[in-house]
């Protein structure tokens, strides 16, 4: 059985912040790299759980590999062309990033299982794939499973991030079926936020992002003990 890299390097994978007074805030996609990033390491394994036309699957092989190992679904078999062709410019081989036709609902049977409880992120960005077909979009059910399956696979630590459009038909209520089930989960296990324009229409996509909690605190820092 293949063996997968579990242990995390120390180079941390940053995005430098952009100084610019005249750029606008981040958009819903941009606020899930922006907090992925900096959490992210090479060696890290991650899952892309939308992989649609590649865009957040590239960014996650940048901040993990080499050294980790990124894992991309998508239902639609464009999508997982479309995903192929934008990292093949990349030099990322075949062995670092498994593409996967197959709907999220079934991660946990299409990761390898050694791999429960070491994902140290999932991106899902939901909605219909950008220049496909607009009737066929991510379904409220099976991206509910698909959520719950990313929180047990998830390492401590470890971060979810979902980006929603409730301007399509549908959008709406799988945005606020998420939404609630969030504010559902424990506190003590996890840490839920959701981040997005309030000024802006309320069909605009908005970002959030779910952190798994560490089961012991951090180690106390002696070297400033008062002890």
């Amino acid at each position: 059985m293949r063996k997968w890299m579990l242990q995390r390097t120390t180079e941390a994978a940053m995005t430098p912040p952009v100084n610019d007074s005249q750029a606008p805030l981040p958009t819903a996609v941009r606020w899930s790299h922006a907090v992925l990033s900096p959490r992210l390491q090479k060696g890290d394994i991650v899952v892309d759980a939308t992989a649609g036309n590649g865009h957040d699957t590239l960014f996650l092989a940048q901040q993990v590999l080499p050294g980790g190992q990124v894992f991309a679904f998508d239902v639609q078999a464009p999508a997982v062309e479309s995903t192929r062709k934008r990292l093949a410019g990349h030099p990322f081989s075949a062995e670092e990033i498994t593409l996967i036709h197959s709907s999220h609902e079934h991660l946990g049977v299409r990761l390898p299982p050694e791999l429960r409880g070491h994902v140290r992120a999932f991106m899902f960005n939901l909605g219909f794939l950008p220049g496909g077909d607009k009737k066929l979009i991510t379904q409220t059910q099976g991206t509910m499973s698909a959520l719950s399956q990313a929180l047990d696979w998830l390492a401590e630590g470890g971060l979810l991030s979902v980006v929603a459009y409730p301007g399509h038909e549908g959008g709406r209520d799988e945005a606020e079926a998420i939404e609630h089930w969030l504010m559902t989960l424990s506190s003590d296990a996890f840490e839920a936020q959701k981040i997005g324009f309030l000024n802006f229409r309320p069909t605009t996509p908005f970002c959030m992002v779910v952190r798994k909690r560490t089961s012991q605190p951090p180690a106390r820092d002696q070297t400033f003990s008062g002890e």
